[in-house]
């Protein structure tokens, strides 16, 4: 009963000191563009149509923090509220395995899994939305998995996660699974007043905070623009045309694959020298999920094949060559993992199935995951995210602070690219994004002009040149080279000959 009541207390705070006492400087594209939009307390951006809820929470946290004297960037505090949520996440995740009856031990440990497994790491330490969905799904499935759930309480954690991300609708087969097969749900009746409360639960909250965000906040003038904020991600074209990133194909799958292990340690992006057993590291905890998968047979681990399958069904599609989408998969890999190592069923017994012939043997399980937890643990914190605690692993980050030496106040920056959010942010200057001129570069050319004329210098980087064939628009206008950042790269004044 203590290590019920305690334990997952621990867990949450033991990881929250790991992760607040790391500071990272990768500084992703959407966590500063949140930053800039909390620091102007823009409603209409923070309320973003796939992820409605993290810029309203971010926006809360930083002026909680201002009411205690805090005056800094709002990312900090982005990067902070991230360490949390990941953090209670574990915490939550670890009470989960705790009341499925899984060891003390195995259920600190595979707590640990998760908290170093690679993609959870280090976009606890990011400004991002993802952490907070995870956050309401740890709840949402506590909850489902408990003897007895609650279908309202079960809706509205995912109907909250829903708001962190849309993307946690898919959570929704399993949480379905886990409220038809409970056994209140037994009874005459009882599964369909069940479902039902559940998807009210879950639809009215969200409809209800869409509606308001729109009458409020995003306030949009037709359809069209009504079109272009649900859509989101998928609308980031010039013409805010509906774009599916992905769909439905043999590489697309390969890509969900190879991501499935680089989610626990990702080799890809470490020396060739490391590389094997990076692979081999990933390897192992995807093994053991599969043998859970077969031998565990349980209700929960068919719900953990259920949460990925739902989830897989839409990101084997969407970008399944983006990390930070799978970060949630990493919840049921790790409840499958934990029944393994536990051996047991949630009931108390011994499963059915023993390997080799023999008993289950929680003993050696349990060595194998504290060897995985130390050996992952080394490997991500070395290789994959301390290298990014030193300021001088962002070259562009390092650009942005060194432009204000060059650049004067009334200045622009001609940018693409990070530099977009960077050089207004770091850097204090304002970007002229040649992005919106790609099919349009006569405009530009008069742009330019209408900037020198008011005497408003345009500066361009080295690098921006070399992206999207700009380099000969440039060359032909006319620049000349006035510094070179600390990082190499050459800045360039643009002006007529």
């Amino acid at each position: 009963m203590n290590a019920r009541r305690h334990l997952p207390w621990l867990a949450g705070a033991a990881v929250g000191m790991a992760y607040l006492g790391t500071h990272s400087y990768f500084y992703n594209f959407d966590g500063v563009a949140c930053a800039v939009a909390v620091e102007l307390s823009d409603l209409r951006h923070l309320t973003h149509g796939n992820h409605l809820g993290y810029g309203v929470a971010g926006l809360a946290f930083f002026k909680l923090w201002q009411a205690f004297g805090y005056d800094g960037p709002a990312l900090l505090t982005l990067q902070a509220l991230d360490s949390l949520l990941g953090a209670a996440s574990a915490g939550i995740f670890c009470a989960l395995l705790l009341d499925l009856g899984i060891g003390p031990v195995a259920a600190a440990l595979a707590t640990a899994g998760l908290a170093f497994s690679y993609a959870w790491w280090f976009w606890s330490l990011e400004a991002q939305v993802y952490m907070l969905g995870c956050l309401f799904t740890a709840l949402a499935a506590r909850e489902a998995l408990s003897p007895e759930p609650r279908p309202v309480r079960t809706g509205a954690w995912q109907a909250l996660a829903i708001l962190g991300h849309v993307g946690h609708l898919m959570l929704a087969p399993a949480a379905v699974y886990l409220l038809a097969t409970s056994p209140s749900a037994a009874e005459p009746g009882a599964r369909r007043r069940a479902l039902v409360r559940y998807g009210l639960a879950l639809c009215l909250p969200v409809l209800t905070a869409y509606l308001l965000a729109a009458l409020f906040c995003v306030r949009p003038g037709s359809w069209d623009e009504v079109r272009v904020w649900l859509l989101g991600s998928a609308a980031l074209t010039l013409d805010k045309s509906f774009v599916w990133f992905g769909g439905y194909s043999w590489g697309n799958l390969a890509d969900w694959l190879r991501m499935s292990l680089r989610i626990f340690a990702d080799a890809a992006e470490v020396p060739d020298s490391s590389r094997a057993a990076g692979w081999v590291l990933a390897a192992c905890p995807v093994a053991a999920a599969a043998v859970a998968a077969r031998r565990c047979w349980s209700r929960p681990a068919r719900a953990a094949l259920l949460w990925l399958a739902g989830y897989a069904a839409l990101y084997t599609s969407w970008q399944p060559h983006t990390i930070v989408y799978r970060v949630s998969d990493l919840m049921p890999a790790w409840l499958l993992i934990a029944l393994a190592a536990s051996g047991r069923y949630p009931s108390g017994k011994a499963g059915p199935r023993a390997p080799m012939g023999g008993a289950w043997k929680p003993s050696w399980k349990v060595c194998l995951l504290a060897a995985w937890v130390g050996g992952a643990g080394v490997f991500n914190w070395k290789l994959l995210v301390q290298p990014w605690t030193q300021p001088s692993r962002n070259p562009a980050y390092q650009d942005a602070l060194w432009a204000p030496s060059v650049v004067p106040e009334n200045g622009w920056v001609a940018v693409l690219g990070l530099d977009q959010i960077y050089v207004p942010y770091f850097g204090g200057r304002k970007p002229l994004n040649i992005r919106y001129y790609q099919a349009h570069r006569p405009a530009l050319a008069a742009r330019l002009r209408a900037l020198e004329a008011a005497g408003e210098p345009v500066f361009i980087a080295s690098k921006t040149l070399e992206l999207d064939g700009w380099g000969p628009f440039f060359q032909a206008y006319g620049m000349s080279e006035v510094g070179r950042s600390p990082e190499g790269a050459a800045l360039y004044r643009v002006a007529r000959r």
